[in-house]
């Protein structure tokens, strides 16, 4: 299991990003963490990742704990050794190598025959990226890149899989294929997905259950069917007011939780 426990994590000494996030994540399982931007997601991702000294960023208290291990601490080689891949916004791909050679690159600790063999399973799974094989990263469209870094991801051989605003900059047409993509990969592989999104409709089509993240607390924890009932995640994040509600009010409700 993937459990964060009471994390608070500062910026430059002095910025608190993440004030004592408490969540967990069974083996199999699919997660949503949503909230606005500036709520503590991207900071989450970089936590789980090991990646916070990377943006001047450290964990004041708290710990996480991946099956018996503990990497709080650890920097980006122990989460991957112990089976988890945070995948960053901003589709990080190797811009000016080719589709191939980013593959390669992601899978450069598997044994020559497997990797070939992954990487054909990869580029089956993503057929545009087989279209597109020797063109550089740098000069696929939005979606294009978005697939190359899953099939990255997918080389590492993750058993947690971390993605940080998958739909960011997408249409929406692409953006329903490619959680169903996410959707199928982890149910077939077995994965544990943290989803990490600002598109809450998109990512409870997927998950089993959902966080939502505010000003860097957990300010909601349930099932997906809760959070669907949930007054304040229809309000403002699903944009679903309660009846005649929307229409006649003069004010913004403040959320239950703030």
């Amino acid at each position: 299991m993937l459990a964060v426990e009471n994390l608070k994590v500062v910026y430059r000494g002095v910025i608190l990003a993440l004030d004592g996030v408490t969540l967990r994540v069974e083996p199999g399982e699919a997660v949503a963490v949503l909230g606005p931007n500036g709520a503590g997601k991207s900071t989450l991702v970089r936590a789980l990742g090991g990646l916070l000294a990377n943006y001047e960023g450290r964990v004041l208290d708290g710990r996480i704990l991946l099956g018996d291990a503990e990497i709080t601490h650890a920097g980006p080689l122990a989460p991957a050794r112990e089976g988890l891949t945070a995948v960053l916004e901003g589709r990080p791909v190797f811009r000016y190598l080719t589709v191939m050679e980013n593959l390669r690159a992601a899978g450069h600790r598997l044994p020559r025959a497997r990797l070939a063999r992954e990487i054909e399973e990869v580029l089956a799974r993503f057929p545009r990226l087989a279209e597109r094989r020797h063109e550089q990263a740098g000069y696929l469209s939005g979606g294009e890149q978005q697939m190359l870094i899953l099939g990255m991801a997918l080389l590492t051989e993750p058993r947690f899989l971390v993605v940080d605003e998958p739909s960011l900059g997408l249409a929406p047409r692409l953006v329903a294929d490619l959680f169903q993509r996410l959707r199928q990969l982890q149910r077939e592989r077995g994965l544990a997905l943290v989803l990490v999104e600002q598109n809450a409709r998109a990512a409870l089509a997927i998950v089993d259950r959902v966080y939502v993240l505010e000003r860097g607390r957990v300010v909601f924890e349930g099932r997906r069917e809760e959070a669907e009932r949930d007054v304040d995640v229809l309000e403002f994040y699903l944009g679903e007011g309660p009846a005649g509600y929307r229409q006649a009010r003069r004010y913004r409700r403040r959320k239950r939780w703030v």
